[in-house]
C-alpha cells in the first residue's frame, strides 16, 4: 500500500470515528475521496482571533460533506501571488477564497487589489483554475475612507473570472454592486451566509439546545474603536446593563482577543460580578457559545457563531454588517445600534425579553438556520456541478 492510500484509509477511519463520537475534525482537513478534487484554499488563516481561526476549518468541513476532496492546500490571503504560485494554482482543480470580511482595505493594505487578497491584475488574469468566492463580505466600517482606485478594476475582473461569487449578506451585495460595471457582473453576486451560522447542523453533537446554562455572555470589540463609536459613554452603558442583568443571571465575558477586555475596567468600576472566559481554540469557541441562554455581542463572530449554536443573540451594532445579518434572518429586533439615543434602555429591555423567552427564540433561530442551510446546500451543489 503506497503512502497516498495509507493516508486515505487513515483519514476515512478518522472520519468514521469523528462521526460516531460527534467530534468535529477541527484541526484536520481529511482526504474525503481518493478520486476527489485538489482545492487551493485562500483564507485569512489566523491564530489570534478565534472567530477567524474557525472560518477556514468549518468551510472545509462543509465542502467535505458535499464535494469529494482529496487534498486541501493552504494559501494565506495576505501572501503576494507570484508566477510560481499561479503555476501551482493552475495544477489544482479549484480555488476557494473565503470566508470572512475580505473586502476591507486596511487589514492588509496593498496596491495589487485594494482588498485583502494580494493578487495583482496580471496574476489574476493568468489563473486558469476555476475560482469560487465563498461567504465573503464587504467589511468597510462606517465613515471609513473609500477603497483605492485599483479596487474597482480588480473586483470587476475577480467577479468576471469567478464561477461563483458567494457574499455573506445582502447588505454586502448592495454595497459591492456600485463598483461593478454591468448588470451581468452584478447578477453574479449570490447570497451565501457564513458557515459559522450553520454550526449546529455541521457539528450537531456540540450544540444541544436543551442544555443551556443560566448565564449571559457578553463580548465587545475595540478594533477601529473611533469608527465603531463605542466611546466611554457607550461602554459605561453596557456596564450598567450588565450590572442590571447580573441580578437575574450570572455574567460571563467572552474574550476573542486580549483587546476585547478593554471594557472590563468599566465593569469593575461599578462592581459588575463576572467571569472572564478567554476563547483560545476553536473547540473553546464552539462549546462556550453553545452554553449561554443569551449572548450580547459586538463582534460579528460573537453574533454568528452563537446563532449557529442555537443560542439566542442580541447584537450591539457598531458596524453595518451586524445589522445586515439580522436583516437576513428576519430579526432586526435582535440588535441595538450604538447610535440609538436610547441605547442603554433598549439594550437592557431587549436583553431581558430575549432572556425570558429562550425557548421561543431558539425555535426561531432553528427555523432561520434551516433556511440558511438550504441556501448553502443549493450553492454548493451548484459549485459541484460547475467543476464536475
Amino acid at each position: 500500500m503506497n503512502k497516498f492510500n495509507l493516508k486515505y484509509f487513515i483519514s476515512k477511519f478518522q472520519n468514521l470515528y469523528y462521526k460516531i463520537k460527534g467530534i468535529p475534525s477541527f484541526k484536520k482537513y481529511p482526504y474525503t475521496s481518493k478520486k476527489g478534487k485538489h482545492i487551493i484554499h485562500i483564507s485569512a488563516f489566523s491564530h489570534s482571533n478565534t472567530g477567524d481561526l474557525y472560518l477556514p476549518v468549518i468551510l472545509r468541513n462543509l465542502f467535505n460533506d458535499f464535494i469529494p476532496v482529496k487534498k486541501w492546500t493552504n494559501r494565506h490571503v495576505f501572501k503576494v501571488v507570484t508566477s510560481k504560485n499561479v503555476n501551482s494554482f493552475n495544477k489544482a482543480d479549484l480555488i476557494v477564497i473565503g470566508g470572512g470580511g475580505l473586502f476591507l482595505k486596511d487589514t492588509n493594505p496593498n496596491d495589487l487589489s485594494g482588498w485583502q487578497w494580494s493578487c495583482s491584475i496580471d496574476m489574476l488574469k493568468s489563473i486558469k483554475t476555476p475560482i469560487v468566492a465563498f461567504a465573503i463580505g464587504y467589511n468597510r466600517f462606517r465613515g471609513q475612507e473609500e477603497f483605492s482606485p485599483i479596487f474597482k478594476e480588480h473586483i470587476n475582473l475577480f467577479v468576471e473570472k469567478s464561477i461563483f461569487i458567494g457574499i455573506r449578506n445582502h447588505g454586502s451585495i448592495e454595497k459591492i454592486k456600485p463598483y461593478l460595471k454591468n448588470d451581468h457582473l452584478k447578477n453574479k453576486l449570490t447570497f451565501q451566509p457564513c458557515m459559522t451560522t450553520l454550526t449546529s447542523l455541521i457539528y450537531p453533537h456540540l450544540c444541544d439546545y436543551n442544555k443551556k446554562e443560566n448565564f449571559i455572555a457578553i463580548n465587545c470589540a475595540f478594533d477601529r474603536q473611533s469608527l465603531r463609536k463605542n466611546d466611554d459613554n457607550i461602554l459605561r452603558s453596557i456596564a450598567r446593563v450588565a450590572l442590571k442583568l447580573s441580578k437575574i443571571a450570572q455574567i460571563k465575558f467572552y474574550s476573542h482577543v486580549f483587546n476585547d477586555e478593554k471594557i472590563l475596567p468599566f465593569f469593575d468600576e461599578i462592581g459588575v460580578k463576572y467571569e472572564l472566559v478567554r476563547l483560545k481554540t476553536i473547540e473553546d469557541t464552539v462549546k462556550e457559545y453553545a452554553k449561554p441562554k443569551l449572548v450580547i455581542g459586538m463582534r460579528g463572530h460573537a453574533q454568528m457563531i452563537p446563532f449557529g449554536c442555537n443560542t439566542p443573540i442580541l447584537s450591539i451594532i457598531s458596524h453595518d454588517k451586524m445589522k445586515w445579518f439580522l436583516d437576513d434572518i428576519h430579526h432586526p429586533e435582535w440588535g441595538v445600534d450604538v447610535l440609538n439615543p436610547n441605547f442603554e434602555t433598549q439594550l437592557y429591555e431587549t436583553a431581558y425579553f430575549i432572556y425570558q423567552n429562550t425557548s421561543n427564540i431558539i425555535s426561531q433561530i432553528q427555523e432561520e438556520q434551516q433556511n440558511l442551510y438550504q441556501i448553502t446546500k443549493e450553492n454548493i451543489l451548484k459549485i459541484k456541478s460547475l467543476i464536475s
